[in-house]
């Protein structure tokens, strides 16, 4: 797979990556445990106003009003907001889809939690200075005490254990995964390519991604610059832990101080 891996993932990358084909990877087959967790991390009274920021298909946004949550989901891809307006119709669900570029946000002090799951497009923009706009949208869309959970890829792993070629399987399909680490922009890219079982694979298209990836430092230093502060890093258990270079992914929980 590594001749389908480019040699430069294109800096808009994100606008048109994800569309109706992304809505069946195999890592969007775990709805309800990926909730279970945030539930558990987070432990909400019940009934709190969530923003799903980068919400796909509005998988996550759906089974949180299921669970009683007041939700707004948000995406740039149209293909993935119309499927998530379908399943909402589809189940007669009250909760809102919007289109958008994340930066052209304009909440304010209006939700008690900010989900960043999956990454949530963290670190997905252009440069370090668009990236910290993805942290000013999260702080000012929070009311004073709101938190925000964000899911991402741990930087001590890309760093020890990249460039790596993996597999994720789900039911009718296996995805096939291949990530490098770039040093110089601190950023992991790769590829994703969908292989379903009984179709001949012909190509390798896929999903080209580029990620700009943060110590919790670094996060720490970004929260503090829009008013926030870091609370918790957790294992993907849902326990806290700081990060080791043998796990792939970390979440981080933070919140508005004023």
């Amino acid at each position: 797979m590594s001749a389908a891996l480019p040699d430069q993932v294109p800096d808009d990358w994100y606008a048109t990556a994800f569309d109706a084909r992304s809505a069946e990877m195999a890592w969007t087959d775990r709805t309800g445990p990926e909730v279970d967790r945030v539930a558990k991390i987070l432990q909400p009274r019940g009934g709190e106003r969530v923003l799903d920021l980068a919400c796909g298909s509005g998988r996550h946004s759906l089974e949180l009003r299921r669970r009683g949550f007041e939700v707004v989901g948000t995406d740039i891809s149209p293909d993935l907001i119309e499927i998530a307006h379908r399943d909402a119709a589809e189940e007669n669900l009250d909760l809102d889809f919007v289109l958008s570029d994340l930066r052209d946000l304009g909440y304010d002090s209006e939700f008690d939690l900010v989900l960043n799951l999956n990454d949530g497009a963290i670190g997905y923009l252009e440069s370090d200075e668009e990236n910290l706009k993805t942290f000013e949208v999260i702080s000012r869309a929070l009311r004073p005490g709101g938190r925000n959970l964000i899911q991402l890829p741990n930087v001590l792993y890309a760093k020890e254990r990249l460039p790596q070629r993996s597999w994720i399987p789900a039911e009718g399909m296996i995805e096939l995964v291949e990530h490098r680490w770039e040093k110089k922009t601190r950023r992991l890219e790769g590829k994703m390519v969908a292989a379903r079982f009984g179709e001949v694979l012909e190509d390798l298209d896929g999903i080209e991604f580029s990620q700009r990836l943060y110590t919790v430092e670094e996060l720490r230093d970004i929260y503090s610059s829009v008013d926030m502060e870091l609370l918790t890093v957790y294992h993907g258990s849902g326990r806290p832990r700081e990060p080791k270079a043998g796990q792939f992914e970390i979440f981080v929980e933070a919140r508005k101080v004023t």
